[in-house]
């Protein structure tokens, strides 16, 4: 019972029987009063002809159809890439901007710091000969003051 099974499993996978089910197309030409050899429909040339021409003209329209398809969307990319250029080069150009005003502003620091040098030896000395008066005078002070 198994092998019958499987037997029949395999040839209706390899015979698919929707394949004997179909008819070969037969194409025969007839004369005026000539009886036809199979049952069918009959096309005159001109019908046959609007059939063949009809087939080819859906293929061509497919075919300017997958053009028109294709080359819209060749362009939306187009375009999209066109964007992320123009937004890199904006953003290169505004990052040069910054770091040009970086480098000056650094630059007028630095000349600001070096037009004034950091000797403050004056200072230093003034400082200190009014603070050695001022020690002076208090302990001139506090010695008068401890004598009385």
């Amino acid at each position: 019972m198994k092998q019958t099974l499987i037997l029949i499993l395999t040839l209706s996978l390899i015979f698919p029987t929707y394949a004997f089910a179909q008819e070969v197309p037969k194409v025969t030409d007839i004369q005026k009063g000539q009886s036809a050899p199979f049952a069918g429909t009959l096309l005159n040339p001109e019908a046959a002809a609007q059939i063949i021409a009809e087939k080819e003209n859906t293929k061509a329209e497919c075919k300017l159809q997958y053009e028109y398809v294709k080359q819209r969307e060749k362009a939306k990319c187009d375009l999209l890439l066109g964007n992320a250029n123009t937004s890199l080069t904006a953003a290169n150009k505004k990052y040069e901007t910054i770091l040009q005003i970086k480098d000056d502003e650094i630059q007028r620091l630095q000349d600001i710091a070096l037009e004034r040098p950091n000797d403050y030896t004056i200072w230093w000395y003034t400082v200190g000969i009014l603070t050695g008066i001022l020690v002076s005078i208090g302990v001139f002070y506090v010695a008068v003051e401890a004598q009385r």
